[in-house]
C-alpha cells in the first residue's frame, strides 16, 4: 500500500506537470466513458432489467395470422381465448383483456385513465398479487354483477394518496359506481400504461363471434415447459379449432406465439443494441487516442525511465507506475464521465419521450454506476497498459546514445501507427453506419404522409358508455360538437373520426354485394375507419375520384362510404369502384362507394399501403373518437384552449387528452430511427475528431523527433514542398490503410443495419465512397497542419539546436 501511495502521489505531480496532456486525455476518457454509461442505462432499463413480473420468462403473448389476407399478430376473439384454455399440457393459466380509456369524475376536474378491462385470470397469468384486497373474480365478469376496479399504485397514489383504508370506496367510471377491491404493487403493470383494472364484460354477440377479434390474449407456461413444446401443442389445437370452423379453411389462419418480452420491445431492441455497440466503439477510438498519447509521453520520458531502471527499478515496478498513471487518469474521466451520463440518460429521455417501451425503468441505477466503474477500470487498463510495457523497455545505453536528436519509427513508432489505423477504421465503420441511417431518416421525411399534418391539432376523447349508450345520442353530441368547432375564430375546419393518423390498424372482415362468398375462400380485409364529413377535408387528403362524406348520415338511412387508392386497385383494378357496395362482416349493411382518396399513411411511414375504407359516422356509431382541427393560421396549440371549453361545453365530464399537433405525431411515429440516426451522427462525429486529433498528434509526434533530420534535408538543397509532401505522404499512408480496414470492416458490419433501414440498402455505394472522402478530406487537413510546420524548420536553428 505504501508503494502504491507513493506512486500514485508521484502520479498526480507528473499529471499536475502536464495539464494539457492530463485535459486532453481525461475528456477524451469522459467522451467515451459517459455515452457508454448513458446509452448502457437506457439498454439496462429497457432489456436487461426483468419486468416486475413472477417469473416473466414464462410468459407468452397469443396472437393469430391469416396468410391470405397478409395479416400478421391479429387480435384474438373470445371463443379463440376460450379455445387457448383448454392447453393444460403447456399452460398453466390464460388470460384475455382488451383497453380503452375510462373518465373518472367526481373530482375537481374529469381525469383520464388507462383501463385494462381483463378475465378474472389477468392477475394469476401475469404473476401480479396485489399488496391490499384482492383481484376480481369470474362471477365479477358477467352483466348485472358489481363494477369492481383494481388499482395500480400510482392510480393509488394519485386518487386516494395511498389510502390504507381504500377498500371499499367507490370510483366513479364513465358515470357508474367501482367498489375498490385492491391494490397492486409499485411499478406492476401491463401493459405499461395501464393505470386500473376491471373485469371483461362482453356484448352476448361478441362472446360468442370467432371473427370479433378485439382481445389481446396472454399465457403463462407450465414449469420445465419450452417455447417449442408450446408452439407445437398450440398448433395441433389450431389444426383442431380448424376443422370444427370451417371458415378456417383455407385461408392460412394459425396461431401465433410470442415471448412477452418480444412483444413489449418490439422493434427497439435491434436500435439498441446498434447503438450501444456503436458507443463502444467511441470508446475504443477514445482508448486509441490516449493511448498514444501515452506512448508519445512515455517516449518522451525514456531518459528518465532509463535512469531509473539503472538505479535499481525493476520493470514490474516501471510499469506499476505507468499503470497506476493510466487508472488515474481512467477513474477522473470515468467521474466526470457519470456527470455526463446523467445528463446524456435525461436528454435521450427528453429526445424519445414515451416512444420508448419501459422508459420509466430506465435511470443511472446502481447497476449502471457499477458498469461505469467497471469500464472505467477496463479502459484504464487497456490504454495504459501497451505503453507501460513499451516505457518498462527503455534502453539506457540506446537513450543516453541517442541523446536528443530522437528517431521516429521502431517499435513505439509502429504501436503508434497502428492506433491510428484502427482509429481512422473505427471512425470510418461509425461514419458508414451513421450515413445510412441519416440516408433513410431523410428518405422516411420525403415519404409522401397521404395528408399535410402542419396546421392540425389532434387529441381524442371518449363518450361514457352509461351517457351514451343509444347511438342517436351519440350522433347527436357529435352533431353539436362538430357545428361549435366550426364557428371557432381562427379554425379551417374540424373533423371525426375512430383512430387518428399513425394511430394502428383496425382491420374488419368484408364482403361485396357483388362477390358472393365461396366457401373456403379468404375473407377480403379492410381497415375500418369512420369520418366526419370534414375528416378528410381537415387532413387536406387528396380527392381523386367521386365525392367525400358530405353529412353524417342518419341511423337508419343507406351508408355512404369512401376507399382509398389501394383498396380500390386490389379489389376493382379494372377501375368501377364507384357505386359499389360493401358490407362490414357480419352486418350485412350494405355501403355504397362514393369517393376514392389516395392512400393516407395511417399505418407509419415505412409500412406499406393497405387497403382502407371510411365510413360515415352514422354507419359505425362509436364511444371513442379522434379530433382534428386545421387552424387558419398560428400555431395548432393557439386554439387548444377554445377547443376544450367547446367540448366542455357539450359535455362538462368530458375532457380533451392526448392533445398535441399531427405534426409531432407524425415525427413521433419515426422517434426511435430519427433517435438512432442524431445518436449514431453525435457518435462517428466524435470518433471523426478523435481520429483526426490522433493523426495530428502521431504525425505532429513525428514531426518533433525529427527536427533534426528535416533541417539537414533543407540544408542539403530539399525545398520546402519536399519535406510538406514528405510529412503528408506518412500521414496519409496510415489514413489509406486505415479507410482500407474501414471499408472491409464496413461492409461486414452493416448487415446488421438492414432492418432499420427505409430507401437505402445497407451497401449503398454513394454512402461508402462519400464517407471515405470526407474522412480522408478530415485526416489530410488533420496532417496538413503539422506538416506545414515541418516545412518552416529553420535549417540554421534546428543544427544548433542539436
Amino acid at each position: 500500500m505504501e508503494t502504491f501511495l507513493r506512486d500514485l502521489r508521484y502520479t498526480l505531480r507528473s499529471l499536475r506537470a502536464s495539464p494539457g496532456f492530463t485535459l486532453v486525455a481525461v475528456l477524451a476518457l469522459a467522451l467515451g466513458i459517459g455515452a457508454n454509461s448513458a446509452v448502457f442505462s437506457v439498454v439496462n432499463g429497457v432489456l436487461l432489467t426483468s419486468p416486475p413480473f413472477e417469473e416473466p420468462d414464462r410468459l407468452l403473448h397469443l396472437s393469430n395470422d391469416i396468410q391470405k389476407a397478409n395479416l400478421e399478430g391479429i387480435s384474438v376473439s373470445y371463443p379463440e381465448y376460450q379455445d387457448f384454455t383448454t392447453l393444460p399440457r403447456v399452460f398453466d393459466s390464460v388470460a384475455a383483456f382488451s383497453w380503452r380509456d375510462m373518465t373518472l369524475t367526481g373530482g375537481a376536474a374529469a381525469q383520464r385513465f388507462g383501463v385494462v378491462h381483463g378475465t378474472s385470470s389477468i392477475f394469476s397469468t401475469l404473476g401480479m398479487t396485489p399488496v391490499l384486497g384482492r383481484g376480481f373474480t369470474a362471477e365479477e365478469a358477467t352483466a348485472g354483477a358489481q363494477k369492481v376496479v383494481v388499482l395500480t399504485h400510482k392510480a393509488w397514489r394519485t386518487v386516494f394518496l395511498e389510502d390504507p383504508q381504500v377498500l371499499g370506496k367507490s370510483l366513479q367510471l364513465d358515470g357508474e359506481p367501482y367498489t375498490v377491491v385492491g391494490v397492486l404493487p409499485r411499478g406492476v403493470a401491463y401493459p405499461e400504461s395501464t393505470e386500473l383494472y376491471v373485469p371483461l364484460v362482453l356484448k352476448p354477440e361478441d362472446a360468442t363471434k370467432r371473427t370479433s377479434r378485439s382481445l389481446t390474449a396472454l399465457a403463462r407456461m407450465k414449469p420445465g415447459v419450452t417455447l417449442e413444446q408450446a408452439r407445437a401443442d398450440v398448433t395441433r389445437v389450431a389444426g383442431e379449432m380448424a376443422a370444427q370452423e370451417p371458415r378456417y379453411n383455407g385461408i392460412g389462419w394459425s396461431i401465433r406465439i410470442t415471448p412477452l418480452e418480444d412483444t413489449v420491445v418490439g422493434d427497439v431492441r435491434g436500435t439498441l443494441w446498434l447503438l450501444l455497440g456503436a458507443v463502444g466503439f467511441v470508446l475504443l477510438v477514445a482508448c486509441s487516442s490516449v493511448a498514444n498519447l501515452m506512448l508519445a509521453r512515455a517516449a518522451a520520458r525514456e531518459r528518465e525511465v532509463s535512469i531509473r531502471a539503472a538505479l535499481g527499478a525493476s520493470r514490474g515496478r516501471l510499469v506499476a507506475q505507468f499503470l497506476t498513471e493510466s487508472l488515474v487518469l481512467s477513474v477522473v474521466g470515468g467521474g466526470l464521465g457519470l456527470l455526463f451520463a446523467l445528463w446524456g440518460t435525461d436528454a435521450l429521455l427528453a429526445f424519445v419521450g414515451d416512444g420508448l417501451p419501459r422508459v420509466s425503468q430506465v435511470r443511472l441505477d446502481p447497476t449502471s454506476v457499477v458498469f461505469t466503474v467497471g469500464v472505467s477500470l477496463l479502459t484504464g487498463l487497456v490504454f495504459g497498459l501497451v505503453p507501460a510495457l513499451q516505457a518498462s523497455r527503455a534502453d539506457l545505453n540506446a537513450t543516453m546514445r541517442e541523446g536528443s536528436r530522437g528517431t521516429e519509427g521502431g517499435r513505439s513508432g509502429r504501436l503508434r501507427s497502428g492506433l491510428v489505423v484502427a482509429q481512422v477504421a473505427l471512425a470510418l465503420v461509425l461514419l458508414v453506419g451513421a450515413g445510412l441511417v441519416m440516408k433513410s431518416l431523410l428518405a422516411l421525411h420525403e415519404v409522401d404522409e397521404g395528408f399535410t399534418p402542419e396546421g392540425v391539432l389532434a387529441g381524442r376523447f371518449a363518450l361514457p358508455s352509461a351517457r351514451y349508450a343509444e347511438p342517436a345520442r351519440k350522433l347527436a353530441f357529435e352533431r353539436e360538437l362538430l357545428e361549435r368547432l366550426k364557428t371557432l375564430p381562427g379554425v379551417e375546419s374540424a373533423g371525426l373520426t375512430n383512430l387518428l393518423p399513425l394511430g394502428g390498424i383496425t382491420t374488419r372482415g368484408l364482403e361485396f354485394e357483388s362477390r358472393p362468398e365461396t366457401p373456403g375462400e379468404v375473407m377480403p380485409a379492410v381497415d375500418f375507419r369512420v369520418a366526419s364529413p370534414d375528416y378528410l377535408r381537415t387532413l387536406k387528403a387528396k380527392l381523386l375520384q367521386g365525392r367525400l362524406h358530405e353529412t353524417i348520415g342518419e341511423l337508419d338511412a343507406p351508408a355512404e362510404v369512401v376507399i382509398n387508392k389501394t383498396f380500390a386497385d386490389v379489389y376493382w383494378p379494372q377501375g368501377n369502384a364507384l357505386g359499389q357496395r360493401i358490407s362490414l362482416e357480419p352486418e350485412r349493411r350494405w355501403s355504397t362507394v362514393v369517393g376514392i382518396v389516395d392512400d393516407l399513411r395511417e399505418w407509419g411511414l415505412s409500412s406499406p399501403a393497405r387497403p382502407a375504407a371510411y365510413w360515415s359516422l352514422a354507419a359505425a356509431p362509436g364511444s371513442f373518437r379522434g379530433l382534428v382541427v386545421r387552424v387558419k393560421s398560428g400555431t395548432p396549440e393557439s386554439v387548444r384552449s377554445a377547443v376544450e371549453a367547446e367540448l366542455r361545453a357539450v359535455d362538462a365530464d368530458l375532457p380533451l387528452y392526448g392533445v398535441t399537433s399531427l405534426s409531432k405525431v407524425v415525427d413521433e411515429s419515426i422517434g426511435s430511427r430519427s433517435l438512432l440516426a442524431w445518436l449514431m451522427g453525435l457518435f462517428a462525429g466524435t470518433a471523426l475528431l478523435l481520429a483526426a486529433l490522433g493523426i495530428a498528434g502521431v504525425v505532429g509526434y513525428s514531426v518533433t523527433r525529427r527536427t533534426r533530420e528535416m533541417g539537414i534535408r533543407m540544408a542539403l538543397g530539399a525545398a520546402r514542398s519536399d519535406v510538406l509532401l514528405l510529412v503528408l505522404r506518412q500521414g496519409l499512408k496510415l489514413v489509406g490503410l486505415g479507410v482500407a480496414v474501414g471499408l472491409v470492416m464496413s461492409l461486414g458490419l452493416t448487415r446488421f443495419l438492414g432492418s432499420l433501414l427505409y430507401g437505402v440498402t445497407a451497401y449503398d455505394p454513394w454512402t461508402f465512397v462519400g464517407v471515405a472522402a470526407l474522412l480522408s478530406m478530415v485526416a489530410l487537413l488533420a496532417t496538413w497542419l503539422p506538416a506545414r510546420r515541418a516545412s518552416r524548420v529553420d535549417p540554421i536553428i534546428s543544427l544548433k539546436a542539436e
